[in-house]
């Protein structure tokens, strides 16, 4: 493909979405969308998780850095090969980890949004339930409660 040319340091794979693999360091392409503007822009956001060497994260919160980090990237090289910046499409695909974030966090006892301890793992302020929840991003968010706060660490006997 003429538009992938340009970009002759990255390795391209064929496929039904676009990612970024730190562990092959390799660029997956929807061949489906990669004609469109707004799928050439999201070839550009993983060419900056490339060029940024972005790897794994522990924390939600450094997903959404490295996600806006490489969507600066996008902004950068965009001009430079007449991709039009799409503000909506790059506002709607952040939001869209913000909901997926969002849902990780909060408690599945009490709804609160909660304190990330781990990977993938909550705990929540309010009602002192801790969860862990499924990893892929590609996936409905599953959290599975692992335990509950019990009165009876509060209840010493006194009156």
């Amino acid at each position: 493909m003429e538009f992938l040319d340009h970009f002759t340091d990255q390795t391209f794979i064929p496929g039904r979405y676009f990612m970024w693999s730190p562990a092959s360091r390799t660029i997956t392409f929807d061949t489906r969308r990669i004609s469109s503007n707004n799928g050439r822009l999201a070839l550009l956001h993983e060419i900056g998780h490339a060029r940024l060497g972005h790897r794994i994260y522990k924390y939600d919160m450094e997903l959404l850095q490295m996600e806006m980090e490489a969507w600066d990237i996008a902004r950068d090289l965009a001009p430079r090969l007449n991709v039009s910046i799409n503000e909506e499409h790059i506002a709607s695909t952040v939001a869209s980890y913000d909901s997926w974030l969002t849902k990780r966090a909060t408690c599945p006892d009490c709804n609160n949004f909660s304190l990330q301890r781990g990977r993938d793992s909550y705990g929540c302020f309010a009602c002192g339930a801790k969860w862990v929840v499924n990893w892929r991003k590609d996936r409905r968010v599953k959290r599975t409660i692992i335990s509950r706060f019990s009165n009876a660490l509060t209840n010493t006997g006194t009156k």
